[in-house]
């Protein structure tokens, strides 16, 4: 067999095994959920957001000091709604943000297999960006992990 046909069946065979369990509908649904999140947190709309976020939902950052010490940070579904109702989240705005443009989000979906997907999503407006684990619960996606990290 030559060497460009042998290419050709293993690019085939890669490109095809990263679509299995994908649908249109699914991606949709998951960007919806993701949105669902991010705007709820954008407008304090923490009934949004909840609709996203699976009650066992588990959000970490990475926080290392001075010295080079981490720690990882956990935030569960309460906090994270607790702090949807209640921060002023415009303290987290990249610098020069500017409040004339519309929120907007940026999706990257990397993986969509059965009922699980991972994400990552940046926005901008705030100076952080997000992994995210969902998984679909009763054919409904929810957001089930996020690793986030500061963009500055």
């Amino acid at each position: 067999m030559k060497l460009t046909n042998v290419l050709c069946i293993v690019i085939m065979l890669v490109s095809c095994s990263t679509l299995i369990g994908q649908t249109k509908s699914d991606s949709l649904q998951i960007k919806e959920t993701v949105l669902n999140y991010l705007e709820g947190l954008n407008t304090n709309d923490y009934l949004r957001a909840e609709k996203a976020i699976h009650p066992e939902l588990a959000k970490r950052i990475i926080s290392t000091n001075k010295n080079g010490d981490y720690k990882l940070d956990n935030m569960p579904w309460s906090h994270l709604l607790y702090n949807i109702k209640t921060v002023d989240f415009s303290k987290m705005y990249k610098a020069g943000v500017n409040l004339e443009e519309p929120f907007k989000v940026e999706l990257t979906i990397f993986d969509i297999s059965k009922e699980i997907a991972t994400v990552k999503a940046e926005q901008n407006r705030y100076a952080f960006f997000d992994y995210i684990h969902l998984g679909k619960i009763k054919g409904e996606w929810k957001i089930i992990n996020i690793l986030w990290a500061w963009t500055n």
